[in-house]
């Protein structure tokens, strides 16, 4: 069951927390799926092939603090730390961590002349992170 509050899911992105910025952090894991199918299958068969993952940031108190972080990246494309932490109802966590392997793949800044400035960063998880549950 999804859980409603703040402070649920936090988000660092090269040594800087971000987690007061963002909005929401929608972290996706997705699997290959790769066909095996032979001359003896009666339907397709298939396996897990290898994971991707990926991050969508929304963020809704855009600041330079925000773009101190993603411009430099969409200007000079480096690979950095992500770590995305998520609590449930009873205060346990998950922390994913990728250590000198996410990149910026996507930054947008927008907003009315007299609105808020929003911003919806995307990160490229590359590899397989670390995983700790507490």
């Amino acid at each position: 069951m999804g859980v409603k509050g703040p402070g649920n899911v936090s988000l660092t992105v090269n040594a800087v927390n971000l987690t007061a910025y963002a909005d929401e952090t929608d972290l996706q894991f997705a699997v290959a799926e790769l066909e095996e199918t032979n001359l003896a299958s009666t339907a397709q068969e298939f396996i897990p092939g290898l994971a991707n993952y990926q991050a969508d940031i929304k963020i809704t108190k855009w600041d330079l603090v925000v773009d101190n972080v993603f411009g430099p990246l969409m200007l000079n494309p480096a690979m950095v730390t992500a770590v995305i932490a998520v609590t449930d109802a009873s205060g346990d966590t998950v922390t994913y961590t990728w250590t000198n392997n996410a990149f910026v793949t996507g930054y947008n800044i927008g907003g009315s002349a007299s609105g808020k400035v929003t911003s919806g960063p995307k990160l490229r998880l590359s590899g397989n992170p670390s995983r700790v549950a507490a």
